[in-house]
């Protein structure tokens, strides 16, 4: 497990403010346009006939993900009245334009992202409460795309962060990050993968109380085998300003975690989660589960909690 958080701590530089809608977007049944005319895929699992609409979700995957990761979350939450919608980011394995998987101009792209997706929801939905659910690299651009928002009118009504990664459970040197920094300034397109970056085995890294990395990765067709410098360096840079996001956030915020998370531990968890200064946050420890939640044994019990978290949320609006 420190052998992988040392790999992830590959991750360093970035940082921007986001426009929140683009005359080039549209949201239509399996796709979505963004800000620059890109257009990706997009699931969505509507409420069931008769149950009355409370609430939507807009569910943000991690790192080597896709939209289908929510499949339990978009099972289980519309039966109780959320609406869930999912997209595929860019620079992952659903990436409609191959030579994209794996890489990132920066941060300010899947920010961009999440805040257009969200107006295009939040028009479709106008008088809906709209929430998000970030997962592990989706936790990040959930947090920092919510702290550039900053009050505007079009906020989400609430965040979820999903195994937040909240730091990584061991750190780079300062002569060790210049040298990477270096690195991705002089090739930021080179691309490794996390097993060569690392030099460990991704066959024994636990992501589930049943599962390794490298053997999930074997069965899954949107698995993507190496990542560009400049992409992990962003992603290292929105976790380096991961304290600055918490003191923007004013909206409710929920963590779900694991103290067994490969990523970050429960110390830096914990930690990140004190620097919120939301007057309405909370935490929820699954001490059997890993990173994955919604894949882990505990899945059940973390869909239950979020519907109570929705639902304490939704309540005081229609006093």
């Amino acid at each position: 497990m420190k052998q992988f958080a040392c790999m992830l701590a590959l991750l360093l530089v970035a940082c921007s403010t986001i426009k929140p809608f683009s005359g080039h977007a549209a949201l239509n049944i399996a796709e979505w346009t963004s800000y620059d005319g890109k257009t990706m895929p997009v699931k969505v699992w509507p409420v069931p006939a008769g149950v009355t609409l409370r609430g939507v979700v807009i569910a943000v995957h991690g790192l080597s993900g896709a939209k289908s990761d929510f499949w339990y979350l978009g099972e289980q939450l519309p039966q109780r009245g959320y609406m869930v919608y999912a997209y595929d980011l860019r620079g992952q394995g659903n990436d409609p334009v191959i030579a994209e998987r794996g890489d990132i101009s920066g941060e300010k792209a899947w920010k961009r992202d999440l805040g257009v997706f969200h107006g295009l929801v939040k028009r479709r939905h106008s008088k809906t409460p709209v929430f998000w659910y970030g997962e592990s690299l989706g936790s990040l651009i959930a947090m920092h795309t919510a702290a550039d928002l900053l009050g505007n009118r079009e906020d989400p009504a609430g965040i979820i962060l999903a195994s937040p990664v909240a730091g990584l459970r061991m750190t780079l040197t300062g002569f060790q990050r210049f040298l990477l920094e270096t690195a991705a300034k002089l090739s930021p397109r080179s691309r490794y993968t996390l097993g060569e970056l690392a030099g460990v085995d991704e066959s024994k890294i636990k992501v589930t109380s049943t599962s390794t990395h490298g053997g999930q990765m074997a069965v899954t067709p949107h698995h993507v085998s190496a990542f560009s410098l400049r992409l992990l360096t962003t992603v290292g840079g929105m976790m380096d300003d991961n304290t600055k996001a918490a003191h923007h956030l004013k909206m409710p915020v929920l963590f779900v975690a694991s103290p067994n998370d490969v990523l970050s531990s429960a110390d830096q968890i914990q930690s990140l989660f004190a620097e919120l200064r939301s007057r309405d946050k909370k935490l929820l420890w699954y001490t059997r589960s890993y990173h994955l939640l919604l894949h882990d044994v505990q899945r059940e019990e973390v869909v239950n909690d979020v519907a109570r978290w929705l639902e304490r949320q939704i309540k005081p609006r229609k006093r």
